[in-house]
């Protein structure tokens, strides 16, 4: 983003003043604020018109944002607050503010080093295993979803925006076709219900992307891309790049597996044999 993206496009959203565009994507435009209440630096999310597929999304999600409220643990970002009582504001949820870059700026620029990159996937471990415990699925996990405070701490967002999703998925079954189709596990693909595996596929994605140092599948087109998150076995992440111990590549290969039942029984257990690999042999 050029300087000028910086700058908001508003002056205030609900009783937030505005000084910073942090981002903007499919979902919608994210701004640093300042709640003038209680003096307080947030990041607000004004949600794209079109981002809810129908009215239960909305109720869903709404609903759902009561209990996401509760949800304290260092590696997921804390959700503070969800606005939609003024048609003109916009639909906006407010969150902590992380005042660092993303993991997909990470991946991008940073020098590859392993113990350092195994301390962050220990650290989205667990994010997510705290997220699963709270039965809440993440559906959309990705680099660009994990941020960094300014002293490194990996803090997992938006692993709210598709609400508790049961009902959802009952009754919309293009649920799925909001999730970044990079990161999309198969079994969404098959119209299958979505489980904590599926957010094991995503980070397996991710994990390939940090220790492999690209995609794990290179392909051109969306239908090519689908095929290979159904049917294609990528090469091993060591083969890809030396850098990657082969015990470190056998892991991502089974968080890859096309059966959710052939991955990890939890984040856990995946963090577990994580922090083996980082074990001094001598």
């Amino acid at each position: 983003m050029t300087e000028q993206m910086f700058i908001p496009d508003r002056q205030r959203l609900y009783h937030y003043k505005l000084d910073r565009v942090l981002g903007q994507g499919g979902t919608g435009k994210v701004y640093r604020g300042i709640d003038t209440r209680k003096g307080e630096v947030v990041a607000i999310k004004r949600f794209r018109e079109n981002f809810f597929r129908n009215a239960l999304h909305l109720r869903d999600l709404k609903k759902s944002v009561k209990r996401f409220k509760k949800f304290k643990h260092a590696n997921v970002v804390q959700i503070l607050d969800f606005l939609d009582d003024n048609p003109q504001e916009g639909i906006c949820m407010v969150m902590e503010y992380v005042d660092g870059p993303n993991l997909r700026w990470y991946i991008a620029n940073r020098p590859w080093n392993l113990q350092e990159r195994l301390t962050i996937a220990a650290q989205l471990c667990n994010g997510l295993q705290y997220l699963h415990d709270q039965e809440c699925i993440h559906h959309d996990f990705k680099p660009a979803n994990v941020l960094f405070t300014r002293r490194g701490l990996a803090k997992i967002a938006d692993y709210s925006l598709y609400g508790s999703s049961f009902l959802l998925e009952l009754l919309d079954r293009s649920a799925g076709e909001q999730i970044t189709p990079m990161f999309v596990a198969p079994e969404i693909l098959r119209r299958e219900k979505a489980s904590p595996q599926s957010d094991q596929y995503s980070l397996g994605i991710t994990m390939y992307m940090m220790f492999a140092e690209r995609h794990p599948f290179l392909a051109d087109s969306l239908p090519k891309l689908y095929n290979c998150h159904l049917r294609i076995i990528p090469e091993h992440p060591s083969v890809v790049n030396p850098k990657c111990p082969h015990r470190l590549g056998d892991i991502i290969m089974r968080l890859l597996e096309k059966d959710p039942a052939k991955r990890f029984r939890d984040c856990d257990e995946l963090r577990i044999a994580l922090a083996d690999i980082g074990r001094s042999r001598i």
